[in-house]
């Protein structure tokens, strides 16, 4: 990470609030100091109680430089990495720290300009508060760092089986990804797999060098290997599993209940536009924190859910008609609107066959129509969870860019396990762009493997990329529709199977256009 901007004199300060001084109420909101500034908070400490799930009870914010909006907003034990309600399980990396028997210690520089306000949001039950904040003042100086330190939690209850992975983060450049915190629980009867996937992080779709970065298996995200099944807890500097056990839930199988981390101390994620993160998923019910800075204002992706889907509750969960479940979309925020797009597929590429022909819908736009999907013998698009999804039939489905990105699997995920659920295939995408008057423009794509690509039936050079890399193609828009048709192939390859590209319209005055579906 690039190192913080402080200024050279520091004074040491500290605050400090003990039992009765520190007892938050139920459904109380309560300022637990006001820091002025300039200056840096170091370490906190705290410990809100001994008893299990009742670090769900109480949720942290912290606010910078005058901030609305807060900049800090977790469950307590969630911030410090202790998920699923647990009281503690040792944790010893670089940024948290967590000792018995609730001693939670994070070590995050958090610099601020005018000022840091840390205010506790009590739950259905009433809790103490021990707190210490170790913070730097700089009188008479002034705070150059433009970033502020940001973290922000999210639940999903349950997830998705081959659908859409479980969305972590969502935020605006500039800015440098620290790492996260992730909690997987067993729920899914069906597939009894704890991930579907692992780490998919999404950097500067609408920026000057879109990346993606994409995982293996989800144990591997966090430094193990070969599952992580039956795995012993154990905590590193920079990754680990702190947390691992198996639950008795009166049934003849296992059920994982699981967390990780991943800090990316030494190999930095830094990002100038946009960072989107998303973890592969089965039916389970996960959560996360994730840790980052930011020059940007905050902006939520995830609003707090409800006290009863906030706490830790042990039910079963296999539908999202069960009382305690939310599944995506219940508290999510909008996004922000970077285009859309018509998605066609998918189609099984094993032989080669989609790439070698040119297919129905490449000729035609029908969107009420289906397509022979070239599928062959044991295709993950055939199987019978596959065919009740409808995907052993090429068909048109609208989707959002996500900052400019689009993730092929996140429509076309077929339906088979293991560490990269992926197989040869081929898709479409289909936009327009609407152009004032006619203009010359770039087209900026970011791919990996083959791609076709055509503007009002004139075919670009596109070809083949072996990893996720940026080509541009100058081109004259004629004033109005212009006909955008992409055609992308996906092998397993140097991203493990990542079947996404990042698209930008420069118009000469350097704007944006925005594809449209």
């Amino acid at each position: 990470m690039r190192p913080l901007q402080l200024p050279d004199h520091a004074v040491s300060e500290r605050i400090s609030l003990a039992g009765g001084a520190g007892y938050l109420q139920p459904g109380q909101t309560r300022t637990y100091t006001d820091l002025p500034g300039p200056g840096c908070i170091r370490h906190i400490w705290t410990t809100p109680s001994r008893g299990e799930t009742l670090n769900r009870q109480a949720i942290l914010r912290i606010f910078f430089d005058g901030s609305d909006l807060p900049h800090v907003e977790c469950p307590i034990g969630d911030f410090f990495g202790v998920m699923h309600g647990k009281a503690w399980y040792p944790l010893n990396t670089p940024y948290l720290s967590v000792m018995a028997e609730s001693g939670y210690n994070c070590y995050f520089p958090m610099p601020f300009a005018t000022g840091a306000r840390i205010e506790i949001e009590g739950g259905e039950k009433g809790l103490p508060i021990y707190l210490m904040v170790d913070w730097h003042r700089y009188p008479d100086q002034i705070m150059a760092e433009p970033r502020r330190f940001r973290a922000a939690w999210r639940r999903e209850c349950p997830t998705e089986r081959y659908r859409e992975a479980y969305t972590m983060l969502d935020a605006d450049g500039p800015g440098d990804l620290l790492g996260f915190v992730y909690g997987v629980r067993l729920i899914d009867n069906v597939d009894r797999w704890s991930h579907g996937g692992a780490d998919n992080i999404y950097l500067d779709g609408q920026g000057r060098h879109p990346s993606y970065l994409r995982g293996i298996g989800g144990e591997d995200t966090f430094g193990t290997s070969y599952g992580g099944a039956l795995h012993p807890p154990e905590t590193h500097l920079h990754s680990g599993i702190p947390y691992y056990v198996h639950e008795d839930t009166g049934e003849a199988r296992p059920a994982q209940r699981l967390v990780g981390y991943r800090f990316f101390t030494e190999d930095s994620i830094h990002f100038e536009e946009s960072v989107h993160l998303r973890f592969g998923c089965m039916s389970n019910d996960i959560c996360s924190t994730v840790y980052w800075y930011q020059e940007a204002p905050p902006r939520r992706f995830f609003r707090m859910p409800s006290w009863e889907h906030i706490a830790y509750r042990q039910a079963n969960i296999y539908s999202g008609s069960h009382p305690l479940a939310f599944p995506r979309g219940t508290y999510d925020e909008p996004l922000p609107h970077t285009g859309s797009w018509m998605l066609c597929g998918p189609f099984d590429n094993r032989e080669g066959q989609a790439l070698a022909t040119t297919l129905e819908p490449e000729t035609v736009f029908a969107p009420e129509t289906d397509y022979d999907g070239l599928h062959g013998a044991n295709s993950g698009w055939c199987s019978d969870g596959a065919r009740e999804r409808g995907l052993d039939r090429a068909r048109w489905q609208r989707r959002e860019a996500v900052h400019g990105f689009v993730d092929f699997l996140h429509v076309f995920q077929p339906q088979a396990k293991g560490v990269g659920i992926s197989q040869p295939g081929v898709a479409l995408a289909r936009a327009i762009l609407h152009a004032p008057e006619a203009t010359p423009a770039t087209l900026r794509l970011a791919w990996d493997d083959t791609l076709a690509l055509r503007l009002n039936a004139d075919f670009l050079p596109a070809g083949e990329h072996p990893r996720f890399a940026l080509a541009e193609f100058p081109v004259e828009l004629k004033a109005g529709e212009n006909i955008l048709l992409l055609k992308l192939s996906n092998t397993i390859g140097l991203n493990h199977g990542g079947w996404a590209f990042a698209f930008q319209c420069l118009l000469p005055d350097g704007t944006l256009l925005p594809p449209e579906a």
